[in-house]
């Protein structure tokens, strides 16, 4: 009988390939969605930071940043001790701005990411 086994060997394929595109689980597990830009942000933020985890902070931000396509727009020092930075993406068309205390202690961090361009007039106290 030798049209049996590939018959039965036709059958087996088949039926694992059924299998398989009817599990959708079967080959494997989908990744868990990447943790969004927006909770990272939130996680770096933080009160009562001395001036070396501001700057590593800041450092890392612009790190990650420029691995997710964003473009450093400025940053600045100003006489208040605050660093302000920006950054742009291009394609996605938002904008990060970073904020943080530049003392020696009781520095606070924070940055956000928001849509459009922010220009940096937009950012200056206006008395």
């Amino acid at each position: 009988m030798p049209t049996v086994h590939p018959l039965a060997r036709r059958l087996s394929v088949a039926l694992l390939t059924l299998g398989l595109l009817g599990a959708p689980g079967a080959l494997g597990r989908q990744a868990a969605p990447a943790e969004t830009l927006g909770n990272q942000l939130t996680a770096m933020s933080a009160t009562g930071l001395k001036l070396a985890e501001c700057e590593q902070r800041m450092q890392a931000l612009g790190t990650m940043l420029s691995q997710a396509g964003y473009v450093s727009r400025r940053s600045h020092l100003g006489a208040d001790a605050v660093m302000t930075g920006v950054w742009y993406h291009p394609q996605r068309q938002t904008t990060v701005v970073a904020f943080s205390g530049w003392q020696a202690a009781d520095n606070a961090f924070s940055a956000a990411e928001m849509d459009g361009q922010v220009r940096w007039n937009e950012l200056l106290a206006t008395p």
